[in-house]
């Protein structure tokens, strides 16, 4: 385990080789942000803003996030970030970020060489550390983690475009089982003629545990994507993926998902959107002792209607939404409200049963933007 320190004296060097700074730069002001959230019988604070210096040919940022109740996985942070331009469209980035919760402390850094526009190429490189170090007792442990990575983006044709990653990663654990190393790769592709835009995703991981070999696991992901623009006012996406892991232990899990989503009347002022998805459970196996057949889930069904008022100072978002699964059916609401004022915007969040997607953030919010600029 490094010291505390180091990560300090990077981010020392950091500032150092951004200076001096450019005269002919501006600086700018980020919203001040207030978001006050009501979930699981418990208040939540969040407090951003930040700061910033440009230029053509170079940025130098900064983000400072607050909240009532950091935890490991929501800490109070500061980053600081700085992109110069080498040559055209090339460039290269540094960042750091000190990140605090209150049973431990977070230090990361990265930094990347970047080529830009995509035409007919483009390329990233970098390099992610992140240390945690634990404070008081508890369950956690420290970890280093470190990542490497490329991603190459190529235009073959106007229409066709390919984009490609690999990456590398080690988190490494005071507890030898929980050491890990994974490689990841993917590749995307996407094409467009008017209407239609397709995308197809195919993506593999490995994570190893060295000392652990129960926990290795292979991963598989397979995503195909749609959009349609059937008129002015109709408009059509769909996508199709299935998602298998399979673990050192034998157990082995696959699903199978469609999403549509169907716009009419679409226009500059409304949009309905007619919702509807599917998961199912298509591999499931588990080695028992004795041979026993069981049969799979039935496909979890989604199915909701979205409406959106899109006329200025207000945006109105509306769902409706129910779920079938296993012969039971349940549903939700939930609305958004966002407007502005002069320098203020604010969003008023209603979903205490979240929305459509598993995903949707659940709860009571309101939330207050203040742009200084």
């Amino acid at each position: 385990m490094k010291p505390r320190a180091n990560v300090f004296r990077v981010l020392v060097v950091l500032i150092f080789l951004a200076l001096p700074l450019p005269v002919d730069g501006k600086w700018r002001l980020d919203p001040l942000a207030i978001k006050y959230k009501w979930a699981e019988e418990q208040a939540q604070i969040l407090v951003g803003g930040g700061w910033g210096y440009y230029t053509p040919a170079f940025r130098w940022t900064n983000d400072l996030r607050w909240r009532n109740n950091a935890a490991p996985t929501q800490p109070v942070y500061f980053k600081t970030q700085f992109r110069r331009r080498i040559e055209r469209d090339w460039w290269w980035d540094l960042a750091g970020r000190y990140a605090v919760a209150p049973t431990c402390d977070f230090r990361w850094t990265e930094v990347a060489l970047e080529k830009t526009l995509a035409q007919p190429w483009a390329l990233r490189i970098w390099g992610t550390g992140e240390w945690r170090r634990v404070n008081s007792g508890g369950t956690l442990e420290d970890y280093d983690w470190q990542l490497i990575g490329s991603r190459l983006r190529w235009r073959l044709l106007p229409s066709l475009q390919w984009k490609g990653e690999l990456t590398r990663e080690a988190k490494t654990y005071p507890s030898p089982q929980r050491s890990s190393v994974k490689t990841a790769v993917s590749n995307e592709v996407m094409l467009r003629y008017a209407p239609h835009t397709i995308l197809g995703r195919w993506a593999e991981s490995v994570r190893v545990y060295p000392d652990n070999a129960w926990k290795n696991y292979y991963y598989r992901s397979l995503r195909l994507e749609w959009k349609w623009k059937i008129g002015n006012n109709a408009h059509f996406e769909g996508n199709c993926g299935y998602n298998q892991q399979n673990h050192g232990s034998g157990e082995t899990g696959g699903k199978l998902q469609m999403t549509g989503i169907f716009d009419y009347p679409s226009t500059r002022e409304y949009k309905l959107s007619w919702l509807c998805s599917a998961a199912k459970t298509v591999v499931a196996e588990i080695p028992l002792p004795e041979e026993e057949e069981d049969e799979l889930p039935a496909a979890d069904w989604r199915f909701g209607l979205r409406w959106q008022d899109l006329t200025p100072p207000y945006i109105l978002r509306m769902e409706l939404f129910g779920k079938w699964n296993e012969g039971k059916l349940t549903g939700g609401w939930a609305a958004r409200l966002q407007g502005h004022q002069r320098r203020f915007r604010w969003t008023i969040g209603l979903a205490p049963w979240g929305g459509f997607y598993p995903s949707a953030e659940k709860g009571y919010w309101i939330e207050v933007k203040y742009y200084l600029d």
